[in-house]
């Protein structure tokens, strides 16, 4: 399949790619009306949101005359769009939901277009599938970033840039196979699809926060310290010995059991059933040296030795 065919001899396509473009027009005024712009506002911001994936598309291409300013009918679509927003106030639930599912097949249709296109101008797999995302949502950035807000595809909203590139994937999937260009539909409906199912599910992509490690050194070397207790309390449960810990070899030595609060008392759980000598136990300072301390001295015993 020559993929120019779908742009150039499929009717049926390029009239659902009107269509869409006066969808966009009707949800960018609905945001017009929500920020107050005059009718002016309403034209510029249905035009973009309307044309502006294809225009960045066409300009990369080198395409010459955008295909949005090639004849009337795309601009007009636009302006229709963004009139009826003007004139008639549809603020129901319902028209919402509608809107939302037309805006959600116009993408994906615009995504496998711009794919098959990116194509017929010769673009290697990945670019090509790239500037069909961008045909896709490239509309929905310049409008977001005209009106001053963060666009929604970059977090917090919808899948749109997943269903765009699902159906950017799949559009080239039929063109390598050299399928008939109806097949393109199949690929328009799973991308559609999945971003329809992801806004009624309210569905995200995980954002930066939800991946990183949140403990501070603090928190971490504390963790650090009870993971080793707990070990050092499980040997010498089971072995009836205190594990030696090299002070000149190990950078956490001071974390042993004898610099514990509760190092007299462990050593007392650790040898409770003892029936040798009274044992001694080395103490150490925060280094992990060995102090020198005269077992024979008769004053208190420092907390750490057994008694």
């Amino acid at each position: 399949m020559d993929p120019l065919e779908l742009l150039v001899t499929n009717d049926f396509l390029r009239v659902l790619d009107m269509i869409g473009v006066a969808v966009m027009g009707v949800a960018a005024g609905a945001l017009a009306a929500r920020l107050k712009f005059d009718a002016v506002g309403f034209a510029i911001i249905g035009i973009v949101a309307g044309l502006g994936g294809g225009l960045v598309r066409d300009l990369i291409l080198d395409y010459g005359t955008p295909a949005a300013f090639d004849g009337p009918w795309y601009l007009a679509c636009a302006l229709v769009g963004s009139l009826f927003a003007f004139v008639i106030s549809a603020e129901g639930a319902w028209w919402r939901r509608l809107v939302t599912v037309l805006d959600i097949a116009a993408m994906a249709l615009w995504a496998a277009t711009g794919t098959a296109k990116s194509f017929g101008y010769g673009l290697e797999p990945l670019p090509a599938i790239l500037l069909g995302v961008t045909s896709g949502v490239g509309g929905g950035v310049i409008r977001d970033v005209l009106v001053g807000r963060i666009p929604a595809i970059f977090g917090g909203g919808p899948l749109y840039a997943t269903g765009a590139l699902v159906t950017a994937i799949g559009t080239w999937v039929v063109v390598a196979l050299g399928l008939p260009s109806p097949y393109v539909l199949i690929a328009v409906g799973l991308g559609a699809l999945l971003a329809a199912v992801a806004s009624w599910r309210r569905w995200k992509l995980p954002a930066h926060g939800d991946w990183q490690v949140t403990m501070s050194a603090s928190q971490l070397k504390a963790l650090v310290r009870r993971t080793r207790r707990s070990e050092r309390e499980r040997v010498a449960h089971e072995t009836g010995a205190i594990p030696v810990v090299d002070a000149t070899v190990d950078d956490l030595a001071a974390d042993v059991g004898f610099l514990d609060g509760e190092a007299g008392e462990y050593a007392e759980r650790a040898f409770l059933d003892h029936d040798g000598d009274d044992i001694e136990f080395p103490q150490y300072d925060a280094t992990g040296s060995e102090n020198d301390t005269d077992p024979d001295d008769d004053r208190p015993q420092e907390k750490g030795r057994a008694p």
